[in-house]
């Protein structure tokens, strides 16, 4: 989804949210689900691929999503849990830079 710079920066990662919680995290930072009060996960995650944040959505995107590239500083890597696809991270005081982001329109189909 993005430019080659970013898929390929070891230090960029990639957030799926919908699209009506832009605002929010770009003012309040990303946020845990337990935090927000919507669910018990204590981690946000990243995904290492844009594609990859993809995955949780399933197949028909019901609603607008925007896809945030943000970017961490080496150091801050050292303080999340490092996956094959992806990583977690439990705090929320580690908060990456937004680079940008694109938009997922509902009824995107994912393949």
């Amino acid at each position: 989804m993005f430019i080659d710079e970013l898929e390929n920066d070891p230090l960029v990662f990639f957030h799926a949210a919908p699209l009506r919680h832009k605002s929010s995290i770009v003012e309040k930072g990303f946020q845990s689900a337990a935090i927000l009060g919507v669910g018990e996960l204590q981690s946000v995650s990243y995904a290492k691929k844009s594609s990859g944040c993809l995955a949780h959505l399933g197949c028909n995107i019901s609603e607008d999503y925007a896809v945030f590239a943000v970017k961490f500083q080496p150091q801050e890597l050292d303080r999340v849990v490092n996956n094959p696809s992806d990583i977690h991270v439990y705090d929320q005081s580690v908060q990456p830079q937004i680079l940008g982001y694109c938009v997922l329109n509902a009824g995107f189909n994912v393949v």
